[in-house]
C-alpha cells in the first residue's frame, strides 16, 4: 500500500531542477535502496570540515532560516527536513518555500557541494547525479561521515535531556522559565529497528510508548495478574489470570522502551505476535499506520475480553450450560457485561459517537451509537487553508443533508423501512476516552486509483472538544471546556509510490489520576498551556533527535494523539 520514500518529501522537487535522466530502480524493494557509486564522493565529502561545522552550530536547524527568520512563535525556525552538506557541514532546509539546501549547492561550486545527508531519513543524495547514494557501495568517507552524524544526533538528544551515562536525569528549559521534570517519571525515547518496510509499525509504537496510561495499565495487568473487582462486590468476583500472547509481547516491548542505557529496540517478537492475529502484515510489505493501530488495539481488546471472561468463569468454578443454575447464569452474564468494559484498551482508547438523523418532513429522529478507536477527518482540498477545528466541525457538528433510510417505529410486528428524500444528520461525541486519536484521511480513492492529499493541516497543541460533544457527554455544563493536549504524531512523507512513516512524541511528566471522578478542565488559557511543558522528539526508525515545537506544527500529520488534561 504505502512504500517508504526513497529520500524525502522533496525528491520530486530536486528532480525538476535538473535535466539529467533518473535511473530506474526497483520500487518493490525494502526500505533501504541500494544506490550507485558516485564519482563526486572524492571531491564532495570532507569529514573534518563537517565535524568542525556541526559541532560549532545549532544541531538540526537550517542556518539560513535562523538568519532570515530568527524566531517563529517563540521557537527557532527550522525546515521540514534538514540536509547536511558533506563538503562544509552546512545545514539547510528542504522546504519548498525556501529550499536553502538546494540554493547552497547552486551558489557554491556545484560539484564540490553536491552531496547531502538527510537528518530525517539518513539517506544520502547527490544533486549532480540526481540520485540517492548508498553508503555501503561508495567510498569509506561517506559511511564514516554518516556514522559521525548519527552519533552526534544521539549526543545532541542526550544533551538536550541532560542524560549522562545510562540514567536520564532531570531536564529543564531555564531560558523559558520551565521547572525541571522528575526523571523517574519520564519515558525515554529509543529508536526501533526497521525489520523491512516496518516504518508504519515503528511510528505507531513510538506514540504508544509515550501513552502513559497504557504503560500504567498494562503494567498492572502483567504484575498483578489483573485483580479485577466487579460490582456488586462478592468473594467470587475477583478475576486472576495471565495476559494472552500479544498483550504479553506488548508489555515486554514497552518495558524495553523504558529501559535506559541500551540501543534501539528490536520489535520482532511483538510484530510476529501481531502477524499471528493479523496475517495481512506478514511478508514485510508496505502497510498503513492507521490500519496497523486498529488491528493492534482490536487484537489486544479481543485477548483481554477472552481473558476476563475466562477469569469470571473460573471464579464460579467453570460452570457449564448444564451444571449452572439460573442464579449462577445471571451472575456470570452480569459480571461478563461489566468486566468486558474494564479491559485496558477500552479504558484508554475507546469512545462513543452518536449519529442523529432527522427527517425534515415528519421530524422523525433516528439515533445510532457506535464505538470508535479513532475519528477519521476528511481533508477538503478546495479550501485555501485548512484548520483542524474546521475539519472536526465539518465532520461532527455541521448538519448534512442526505437521502437517508430511516427505520419507522414498530405499533405492527413487521419492520418496515421508509425512505425520506430530505433529512439532516449530525454526529456528536457522546463518550470521550482518556486518549483521543484523530486520523487525517490523506489516502483516498480517485476513480480506479488511490491518491494522497499532501495539503498541510493546521492542528492545535491544545484541543477543546466541548463544541463537538453531545449534552449527555460526561454531564457537560454550559461554558465548560474539554481540553486535550497533543503528545504524539505519526507523519507520512512522500507519495503513494514511495513514502516513509515517522513519529513526533512529547517527553513529559505523567498527569496524576485519581479514582474519584473529576470535573472537566475549566482552566484559563495560561493555566492550560502550562500543562503542556516537555520536549518534543523526532523519531525515524533508529534515528532520534530533539526538535522545536515549530517543526512539530509544520509536520504532515497523519495520526494525532491527544490526552485528556486533568
Amino acid at each position: 500500500m504505502r512504500l517508504k520514500d526513497p529520500f524525502s518529501l522533496k525528491a520530486a522537487d530536486m528532480t525538476k531542477r535538473t535535466n539529467k535522466p533518473r535511473k530506474p530502480r526497483d520500487e518493490e524493494s525494502s526500505d533501504e535502496v541500494s544506490g550507485l557509486t558516485c564519482q563526486h564522493v572524492s571531491k564532495a565529502v570532507d569529514l573534518n570540515s563537517v565535524k568542525k561545522a556541526v559541532t560549532s552550530s545549532m544541531w538540526s536547524m537550517c542556518s539560513d532560516c535562523l538568519r532570515e527568520r530568527t524566531m517563529i512563535d517563540g521557537e527557532p525556525a527550522s525546515g521540514h527536513d534538514i540536509l547536511v552538506c558533506l563538503k562544509c557541514g552546512f545545514q539547510g532546509c528542504s522546504q519548498s518555500e525556501s529550499q536553502h539546501s538546494t540554493k547552497h549547492h547552486q551558489t557554491l561550486h556545484p560539484e564540490s557541494h553536491c552531496i547531502t545527508i538527510s537528518l530525517g531519513t539518513w539517506k544520502a543524495w547527490c544533486f549532480e547525479c540526481n540520485e540517492e547514494l548508498s553508503t555501503h557501495c561508495n567510498k569509506k568517507a561517506l559511511a564514516q561521515t554518516l556514522d559521525f552524524l548519527q552519533k552526534h544526533s544521539v549526543k545532541a538528544a542526550s544533551d538536550a535531556f541532560g542524560w549522562t551515562g545510562e540514567e536520564p536525569s532531570d531536564y529543564a528549559d531555564q531560558s523559558r522559565g520551565k521547572s525541571p521534570v522528575n526523571n523517574s517519571t519520564l519515558v525515554p525515547v529509543k529508536g526501533i529497528n526497521n525489520l523491512g518496510n516496518t516504518c508504519f509499525f515503528n511510528a505507531v509504537m513510538q506514540n504508544l510508548s509515550q501513552t502513559h496510561m497504557l504503560n500504567d495499565l498494562i503494567q498492572d495487568v502483567k504484575e498483578k495478574g489483573h485483580k479485577l473487582k466487579i460490582c456488586p462486590p462478592a468473594e467470587s468476583n475477583v478475576v486472576r489470570s495471565t495476559p494472552e500472547p500479544l498483550t504479553s509481547a506488548m508489555f515486554l516491548f514497552l518495558h524495553s522502551m523504558k529501559e535506559s542505557g541500551k540501543g534501539p529496540v528490536n520489535p520482532k517478537t511483538l510484530f510476529n505476535q501481531l502477524c499471528q492475529k493479523a496475517p495481512r502484515f506478514k511478508g514485510y510489505q508496505q502497510q498503513d499506520s492507521q490500519e496497523l493501530l486498529h488491528y493492534l488495539l482490536d487484537s489486544m481488546r479481543v485477548e483481554e475480553t477472552k481473558r476476563i471472561k475466562a477469569g469470571i468463569l473460573k471464579s464460579f468454578n467453570n460452570p457449564t450450560e448444564k451444571t449452572a443454575d439460573d442464579e449462577t447464569k445471571r451472575q456470570v452474564k452480569a459480571y461478563g457485561k461489566e468486566g468486558v468494559k474494564m479491559n485496558f484498551v477500552d479504558r484508554i482508547f475507546v469512545g462513543e459517537l452518536t449519529n442523529t438523523i432527522m427527517c425534515e418532513e415528519c421530524e422523525h429522529i433516528s439515533t445510532v451509537k457506535e464505538a470508535f478507536i479513532d475519528i477519521s477527518l476528511p481533508i477538503i482540498e478546495e479550501r485555501v487553508s485548512i484548520s483542524f477545528n474546521f475539519l472536526l466541525r465539518y465532520l461532527l457538528v455541521l448538519p448534512k443533508y442526505d437521502n437517508c433510510v430511516l427505520f419507522a417505529p414498530l405499533h405492527t410486528e413487521k419492520k418496515s423501512d421508509k425512505v425520506y428524500t430530505s433529512a439532516r444528520k449530525q454526529m456528536l461525541i457522546s463518550s470521550l476516552p482518556p486518549v483521543v486519536t484523530l486520523h487525517l484521511k490523506r489516502f483516498h480513492q480517485a476513480g480506479m486509483n488511490l491518491r494522497k492529499v499532501n495539503r498541510h493541516v493546521n492542528f492545535p497543541l491544545i484541543l477543546d472538544l466541548a463544541p463537538f460533544c453531545s449534552a449527555s457527554c460526561k454531564n457537560l455544563v454550559a461554558g465548560e471546556r474539554v481540553l486535550y493536549s497533543l503528545y504524539g504524531i505519526v507523519e507520512h512523507s512522500g507519495s503513494m509510490r514511495g513514502g516513509h512513516y515517522t513519529a513526533y512524541v512529547k517527553v513529559r511528566s505523567p498527569q496524576r489520576r485519581t479514582e474519584q471522578p473529576q470535573r472537566r478542565n475549566v482552566a484559563g488559557p495560561r493555566e492550560a498551556s502550562s500543562a503542556t511543558q516537555g520536549q518534543w522528539v523526532y523519531v525515524s526508525d533508529t534515528n532520534v533527535q530533539t526538535v522545536p515545537e515549530s517543526r512539530v506544527l509544520n509536520s504532515q500529520a497523519y495520526l494525532l494523539f491527544y490526552e485528556e488534561m486533568l
